[in-house]
């Protein structure tokens, strides 16, 4: 059978830019091709674009550094076989998957696309040619996460595709205090789940932000419960729940996480804080963009979140000249580790058709990307200029022409974001050589921290780094155990997510009893959560 792991679909707000662990250990030339250097090779894909992407002038989509790099050095020719907007790129590549005439290699294809292609007979197996043209690096990176993003493109013990990775570091749900209402008040950062309900209650009562008006609220979260923004996914976590995530079980069996008995608790604080009036009343009815513009706005001054919430919450700025933030782990709620469920380490895949000839050419293309991006030569100019151009006063970024591409493991993103934060603490540029992500937050961060320019977000997301790697590093992570699609998972799941929120929402605002939680559970396995299970653990 097939070895499914951790994958699921992350959304990612911010474009950040990740990478892998340095190393300078590569053992295969990328620079070789089987290929007589005499003949080139035509190579057919499909890809997406956006009209926003910029070009230095003279270059466009089928003509660009990166095509010119691969006819240089692997005597390739590019062809567009097809092209598309991105939010149409996969309608065309299922349309293209139906028709059984896939491109000589698939780019970013999503896990269903894969399992489709699979099935089908249409894609070549790469466990040999990725055994033998991998560099080092490549292997590093790829298997950075302990295995799984490569499991996941394995079907019955064979490398059917290869992942494009990334890191979920950045996805732990933090808990971001208004520091300036905290001082105000004179109050403690929250290190329970008991001190978030008082800094809750302090922030609803006693008007933080002195204008004499009772318009400030408690807790802040939004209808959907468990996105990225204004969620409560950090608390659940404080109470060792872990919502909307596919756990493995002590007996090696993947487990839904809402359904499990440790959810109950954290819903029955929630309902308690919201009939003590720490949470909106009407917060059923808002969306994260309505309690994001409140929180902004200064109607709350509590809320957990991602790194990046402080690029919305910081909208506020302007009329708010004092709001800080201090972004902290998840407290408990009963002293133990808080351990933060996260999403996929692989974003995509890359898959190669069975009848193209050059299968080695995709680990070629990986192998020289990873050596660009994440190699000793990655600071020198010319090697820049693969991944960003200069217009006017714009930096361009341009490494998404690259055919084949990936991006960090955890380990290399927490080196990378200590060497960020060594280099602003000690005001030392020379620390950022040897960091291979977030670099370019350090110049707005010391501007700001020395009252010189306006990196009010860089530098706060700064310290929600700094918290993640202090707080969590990788070791208190739990990725999701499963990111396949079974057939009743595709028919089911969007309604059972529903019905998972939909009752949830009643137990915290009282309308229906805490025990609505057990027939939810009952009533979740009935309606196709088992079966959902079952599909799953068959196909380990």
């Amino acid at each position: 059978m097939r070895k499914i792991a951790a994958l699921s679909i992350s959304t990612v707000l911010l474009a950040l830019t990740a990478c892998s662990s340095p190393s300078n250990t590569n053992t295969k030339d990328t620079a070789s091709s089987s290929a007589d250097p005499k003949q080139p090779i035509d190579l057919r894909v499909g890809r997406y674009s956006l009209p926003t992407w910029g070009y230095p002038a003279g270059d466009d989509f089928a003509n660009n550094i990166w095509y010119r790099h691969y006819a240089d050095k692997f005597h390739l020719n590019v062809i567009h076989e097809w092209t598309a907007l991105q939010n149409e790129y996969n309608e065309k590549l299922n349309i293209v998957i139906a028709s059984g005439s896939i491109p000589d290699i698939v780019i970013e294809a999503s896990t269903n696309q894969l399992e489709t292609m699979v099935k089908a007979g249409m894609t070549a197996d790469l466990t040999d040619v990725f055994e033998e043209h991998a560099s080092d690096l490549t292997k590093e990176i790829l298997t950075g996460d302990g295995g799984l993003a490569m499991d996941s493109a394995t079907f019955d013990g064979k490398l059917m595709a290869l992942p494009y990775t990334t890191s979920v570091i950045y996805e732990p749900s933090l808990l971001w205090v208004r520091q300036d209402w905290l001082d105000k008040l004179n109050l403690p950062v929250p290190k329970t789940i008991d001190d978030v309900i008082a800094v809750a209650k302090a922030f609803k009562e006693q008007d933080p932000d002195g204008n004499g008006i009772d318009d400030t609220g408690g807790l802040a979260f939004s209808n959907w419960l468990f996105d990225g923004i204004t969620s409560t996914t950090g608390f659940f976590n404080g109470y060792h729940a872990y919502p909307q995530s596919w756990l493995k079980g002590d007996d090696g069996k993947i487990t839904y996480g809402s359904v499990q008995p440790e959810m109950k608790n954290a819903l029955a604080k929630l309902r308690e804080m919201y009939q003590a009036g720490l949470i909106d009343p009407e917060f059923g009815m808002k969306d994260t963009t309505k309690v994001t513009e409140e929180v902004s706005g200064g109607k709350y001054g509590i809320s957990y979140g991602r790194c990046w919430n402080v690029y919305m919450y910081g909208t506020g700025l302007e009329g708010q000249p004092d709001m800080v933030w201090t972004p902290l782990a998840a407290p408990s709620a009963d002293g133990e580790d808080v351990f933060a469920n996260v999403g996929t380490t692989v974003v995509s895949y890359y898959a190669v058709n069975k009848d193209y000839k050059h299968p080695e050419i995709l680990v070629q293309l990986l192998n020289d990307y990873n050596e660009m991006a994440y190699g000793p030569n990655r600071n020198d100019p010319e090697v820049k200029k693969f991944f960003a151009f200069e217009k006017g006063q714009t930096i361009v970024e341009q490494g998404h022409l690259s055919l084949a591409r990936t991006l960090t493991t955890d380990d290399a993103t927490v080196k990378s974001l200590e060497y960020l934060i060594e280099a602003i603490e000690k005001r030392d540029p020379s620390k950022l050589d040897q960091a291979l992500t977030e670099t370019g937050k350090y110049e707005p961060s010391v501007a700001y921290l020395d009252g010189k320019g306006t990196g009010y977000m860089e530098y706060h997301q700064v310290k929600a780094f700094k918290t993640i790697v202090e707080g969590y590093g990788t070791d208190h992570l739990i990725p999701q155990a499963y990111g396949g699609t079974t057939e009743t998972m595709l028919n089911k799941m969007g309604i059972l997510g529903d019905y998972e929120r939909e009752i949830f929402t009643k137990i915290i605002m009282g309308a229906e009893p805490i025990d609505a939680f057990d027939t939810f559970v009952s009533e979740w396995h009935k309606l196709g959560g088992q079966q959902i299970l079952d599909e799953i653990n068959a196909s380990l």
